[in-house]
């Protein structure tokens, strides 16, 4: 989901691969409050009452005849999930499907991103879920919470969400019932990264956040707060939704809303650090600068411990041949999370250029043994085989 933020902020994607995988928690259901009648109403903006009555959410994963019959031609009447699936996943490689044009600042339907063979990947996972649906699979989204990207000074963060599509209860070779992982992005995927299981309405809000940026983008203002309300309207319960109706009421300079908008988003997620940084580039553009620093503060105190922070401080240092240093932030970013491979793997680089080489084999060892893909197991195995036989 593209998601814009203020200030120093810079805007995130929800990302959307073929993997397998299990899924996490289920998501709490949230209602718009009376107070944000105001917020959504346009009146502010606008001089009038938007209606959003025409955007019409079961287009988007709607199917028309020639959909229908792409299914029917790739699966038949098997009677098999496991070899729907199989045929499916098949019949989409072949065709091209899986490797569709990548145009991140364009959100599609379903039936546009079939048309059109490209989209970003929020639309390649709502094309997925679609023919797996008419395909009779149960399946579901799930988000994957891919870790933020910080700036060298800390102050500057991209965030990052991915999107993929889950195929449950097809039954496996010994009869156990699996779930799969239907992703577009097998080089970002990740199995340590946590994930939870989201509704339609979900993914629908997302693409109406999208929709919303990418009119941002353009311009489009009032067609933005369009989308935007019928997101929110779909699910309320996700923050960046509301962070975005901030940015958009930020960009009239009507700070006041937009405090309401991003505290809203906080009172959904508080440790949103999207909602943390605009809430406090508001309050300061409101004069109140006494609690626009403690909103800073509170970013601080997350970014502080937030593991992917100190492993990308780790890099920079890596790469100015500072060692020691990076040796430093590595301790502290294992210390947060112990099970990510990335950590291990380039503290054995760094031990490996102090020529520290049994730090470094034991390093890329527990690399090998935290990761979880087969090609990376297979890439930190070899570095390990090349190390060992150095030290013989």
């Amino acid at each position: 989901m593209l998601s814009w933020t203020y200030g120093s902020m810079r805007n995130i994607r929800f990302f959307v691969v073929v993997a397998i995988g299990l899924a996490a928690c289920t998501p709490f259901v949230v209602s718009i409050p009376d107070s944000a009648d105001d917020l959504l109403s346009g009146q502010v903006l606008f001089g009038e009452v938007i209606d959003v009555s025409d955007l019409r959410t079961d287009e988007i994963m709607a199917l028309n005849d020639d959909l229908r019959d792409y299914v029917a031609s790739k699966v038949g009447d098997d009677r098999q999930a496991r070899s729907r699936l199989r045929k499916l996943i098949s019949g989409m490689i072949e065709d091209g499907l899986l490797t569709l044009e990548y145009d991140a600042n364009r959100t599609y339907t379903a039936i546009e991103t079939f048309e059109t063979r490209q989209g970003n990947c929020l639309s390649f996972s709502i094309l997925f879920f679609a023919l797996a649906r008419e395909a009779d699979l149960d399946v579901t989204f799930q988000m994957v919470d891919i870790p933020p990207s910080f700036s060298a000074d800390g102050e500057s963060i991209l965030l990052n969400n991915h999107i993929n599509v889950l195929v449950r209860g097809v039954r496996s070779d010994v009869n156990f019932l699996r779930t799969y992982v239907v992703d577009f992005n097998t080089a970002e995927y990740n199995g340590n990264y946590d994930t939870r299981k989201v509704t339609d309405n979900y993914a629908i809000a997302l693409y109406y956040s999208n929709v919303a940026v990418e009119s941002m983008q353009a311009g489009d203002l009032r067609e933005a707060f369009r989308y935007l309300k019928k997101g929110i309207e779909s699910d309320p319960a996700i923050a960046g939704l509301w962070v975005n109706l901030g940015v958009l009421y930020s960009r009239y300079k009507q700070y006041n809303m937009a405090e309401q908008a991003y505290r809203q988003a906080l009172s959904v997620q508080p440790s949103n650090k999207s909602a943390l940084v605009n809430l406090s580039i508001a309050l300061h553009h409101l004069g109140r600068e006494e609690e626009s620093e403690y909103y800073s503060k509170k970013v601080a105190y997350y970014r502080d411990r937030n593991p992917y922070y100190h492993y990308l401080q780790a890099q920079t240092a890596y790469q100015e041949n500072e060692l020691d240093a990076a040796l430093v932030y590595l301790a502290e970013a294992i210390k947060l999370k112990k099970d990510e491979h990335q950590f291990y793997y380039l503290r054995g680089l760094i031990h490996y250029k102090m020529k520290e080489f049994d730090l470094a084999a034991r390093d890329y060892e527990k690399a090998r043994d935290t990761a979880e893909r087969a090609q990376l197991i297979s890439g930190y195995t070899r570095k390990l085989q090349a190390l060992e036989s150095k030290l013989r």
